[in-house]
């Protein structure tokens, strides 16, 4: 928030708030945040907050909705589809991580028997919630035994959806990095061969030097870190629109890569849904500066 706050102020952009909270404070300092939102002139809210702060805020300007305001999320809420159902925050733009299809991953999820689920808390936990039934003969009398005809495959739910995968999709090719890292390590190519030691002790330290070097391409993603160690600065820009019938979905409208020139780092590529369904980005009286505030 104070790089944004800092090159507002270089590109003279009126702040008119900064307000911070979070999600263990009393309600009445996110009912006083809300208070500031609502009573601002300033059209556009940036938020920098994760999921649970987000949540709580938005709760509480639902009981009173303030007049439309353009919100401009970060990565860590923006692209979350349980708070699609705030549609007074259609139009939201923000940037998220790449989204991706993992081949063979809804299938894996969905090939769970009930001998699977009962040899994992975790699965047993979900189970028993998801189909509101008690797995063993622990069950109150007035529980239904889950008995094996329980059907994952119509569940409607965050475990069986996989079309949002992000976080995901950044787990798979961290896995991914770290078995070419230990590949390189314990493998040696000599013409047109490669000899394993499967057998070989390797160290931690040799499998992150090996990490450093890797550049792969997987699932359609390339792989590579720079000197610091990091990845290169990949993600899509979404907006939330509505749907015809009324909904709120993400739609993936642009790009940012890093990797590419100056110039083309940045693309848009769809049309953006902004505030209240308009086509232009809100501004504040004629000729005026765009007012930002943030929450």
């Amino acid at each position: 928030m104070a790089s944004f706050l800092d090159a507002a102020h270089r590109e003279g952009i009126c702040v008119e708030y900064s307000e911070s909270f979070y999600r263990t404070h009393p309600r009445s300092r996110i009912q006083r945040v809300a208070d500031v939102i609502r009573r601002s002139t300033a059209m556009v809210v940036v938020a920098f907050a994760a999921f649970g702060e987000v949540r709580l805020l938005l709760e509480e300007l639902s009981l009173e909705p303030s007049p439309p305001r353009q919100w401009i999320g970060s990565e860590a809420w923006v692209t979350d589809t349980e708070l699609l159902r705030f549609s007074f925050c259609a139009g939201a733009i923000g940037f998220g991580i790449q989204k991706s299809v993992i081949p063979g991953l809804r299938d894996f999820l969905l090939d769970l028997s009930l001998s699977k689920v009962a040899a994992s808390p975790v699965l047993t936990e979900f189970w028993e919630d998801a189909f509101n039934c008690r797995l063993g003969k622990s069950a109150a009398t007035d529980e239904r035994v889950c008995d094996g005809t329980e059907d994952i495959k119509t569940l409607q739910s965050p475990y069986t959806d996989t079309s949002q995968l992000r976080i995901t999709n950044m787990v798979y090719k961290a896995v991914y990095a770290i078995a070419h890292a230990i590949h390189k390590a314990v493998c040696q190519k000599t013409n047109s061969t490669t000899q394993c030691d499967k057998f070989t002790r390797i160290e931690s330290k040799e499998v992150l030097t090996q990490l450093k070097k890797v550049n792969f391409s997987q699932n359609g993603y390339d792989v590579s870190f720079d000197a610091n160690g990091d990845p290169v600065a990949r993600y899509e820009l979404v907006n939330w629109q509505k749907s015809e019938s009324g909904s709120i979905k993400l739609v993936t409208v642009g790009q940012y890569d890093a990797s590419l020139p100056v110039g083309q780092k940045f693309r848009i590529n769809r049309n953006l849904t902004w505030v209240a369904g308009g086509t232009q980005p809100p501004v504040r009286g004629e000729g005026s500066k765009q007012l930002v505030s943030g929450a």
